[in-house]
C-alpha cells in the first residue's frame, strides 16, 4: 500500500521519522521543531558521511527565512536556481529544536564554541517538494548518501518515499557568509 503525501506529512507532525530517497540517495527526516523526533533522528549521526551534518531540506528558497537569521541577497538565487544537489551552510540558524542546538557535533566549532550554523538544501525532486510543501515547513534530515538504509535507520522509520537513482550524486557543499562570501567545502 502506498502512503499519500498528506499521510506522510501527518506522520511527520506526529513525531515519526520518514526515509526519503532522492538524487543523493537516502536521508532520514523528522519535524525540525519536535524535540523527541529530533532526538531520535540524531541517534543516526554516526552514519553521516564525512563532511556532512544534519541538514534542513526545503522545497523552495522562500523557506530560507524560516531557518536562517541573516541571509545575504545572493542566497535566494543560489538555492532557487541550482540544478544540482547543493547544501549551503549559513552562519545563523533559527527555528530548530533545542535538541539540535545542544548537539555538540552540530553546533561547536574547532575551539568548542557554539557556531549556530545551519545547513540547508533545496530538494530537486517534485514529489518530495510536494511533501515539504504539504508539511508546511522544511524537515531536518540526516543525509546518508547511500543506496541502502542502515539497520538502525530501518528500525526508526515509519515510511519511505521517493525513488533512488542508479548512481547517487553527492551534494556540493558551500559555506555562505552573511556578507555574501562563498567558500566551497565539497565540489
Amino acid at each position: 500500500m502506498t502512503t499519500d503525501i498528506r499521510d506522510l506529512a501527518y506522520k511527520l507532525r506526529q513525531g515519526q521519522l520518514i526515509a526519503l530517497a532522492d538524487e543523493t540517495g537516502w536521508s532520514v527526516v523528522a519535524d525540525p521543531v519536535n524535540d523527541s523526533a529530533v532526538e531520535k533522528l540524531l541517534t543516526l549521526q554516526a552514519f553521516i558521511p564525512a563532511g556532512l551534518q544534519p541538514t534542513v531540506l526545503i522545497h523552495s528558497a522562500d523557506q530560507l527565512g524560516m531557518y536562517v537569521a541573516k541571509l545575504p541577497e545572493i542566497a535566494y538565487d543560489l538555492v532557487d536556481f541550482t540544478e544540482i544537489p547543493l547544501t549551503v551552510i549559513f552562519e545563523q540558524g533559527k527555528n530548530l529544536s533545542t535538541v539540535l542546538w545542544r548537539s555538540v557535533e552540530t553546533i561547536t566549532g574547532a575551539a568548542g564554541q557554539p557556531t549556530g550554523e545551519v545547513a540547508v538544501r533545496r530538494l530537486l525532486n517534485p514529489d518530495l517538494q510536494r511533501l515539504i510543501s504539504s508539511f508546511g515547513r522544511g524537515v531536518l534530515s540526516i543525509p546518508l548518501e547511500a543506496l541502502s538504509l542502515p539497520p538502525a535507520a530501518e528500525a526508526l522509520i515509519a515510511e519511505r518515499m521517493g525513488s533512488l537513482p542508479g548512481m547517487p550524486k553527492r551534494s556540493r557543499i558551500m559555506r555562505l557568509a552573511v556578507n555574501g562570501e562563498i567558500n566551497f567545502i565539497r565540489k
